[in-house]
């Protein structure tokens, strides 16, 4: 699958599967100047789910375009893993997020291919694409280790790949979803 990048368009480029179920793909463009950030430029693609229209209406009813980028710069100054983001965001709206889960379902209740984390992260993908939030691609850890890789999340201006908060580290529990099972 290949994308055109968001900032040449004339750089067409490759996306590489992350190995999570959902399909995702991971776009770089090698180009190291004319990004919002110095250096390549990287952006994550979840696909679509079915009813795509139905979840962009979703995203500005529940102001994902404002909620997310704030749940990640809860985190200062710091790569956080998807879970952080997830908790975080689940934490400061959890009205929303029940809603969300209620919709899509998560793994924590039952196992799924396209549930509400999947729906986070590409709406977290998509804001990446116009620089509200940086992605980088690393490592899954603690309840997200079944993933090969998982997306990891910052506010510009971007911190070093050295400054990351693993959901293995964070300490926090997975008690913050509606009907969930795990701990």
């Amino acid at each position: 699958m290949m994308q055109v990048c968001h900032f040449h368009a004339d750089e067409g480029v490759i996306g590489t599967l992350t190995g999570n179920p959902d399909g995702s793909r991971k776009f770089t463009c090698p180009r190291t100047k004319g990004h919002p950030h110095p250096g390549p430029y990287t952006w994550l693609v979840v696909p679509e789910p079915p009813q795509a229209a139905a979840e962009e209406s979703l995203a500005s009813r529940y102001e994902l375009a404002t909620e997310l980028p704030a749940a990640v710069a809860a985190c200062h100054g710091r790569w956080v893993e998807y879970g952080v983001v997830e908790h975080a965001y689940a934490t400061a709206r959890p009205d929303d997020f029940a809603e969300l889960v209620s919709r899509f379902g998560h793994t924590a209740i039952q196992p799924g291919q396209y549930t509400v984390s999947s729906y986070l992260a590409r709406r977290l993908g998509s804001l990446s694409r116009t620089g509200a939030v940086l992605y980088h691609d690393g490592p899954a850890t603690g309840r997200w280790d079944y993933d090969a890789g998982i997306s990891w999340w910052a506010i510009d201006p971007e911190p070093d790949w050295s400054l990351r908060l693993s959901w293995a580290d964070s300490g926090l529990s997975m008690d913050y979803v509606p009907g969930g099972h795990e701990k």
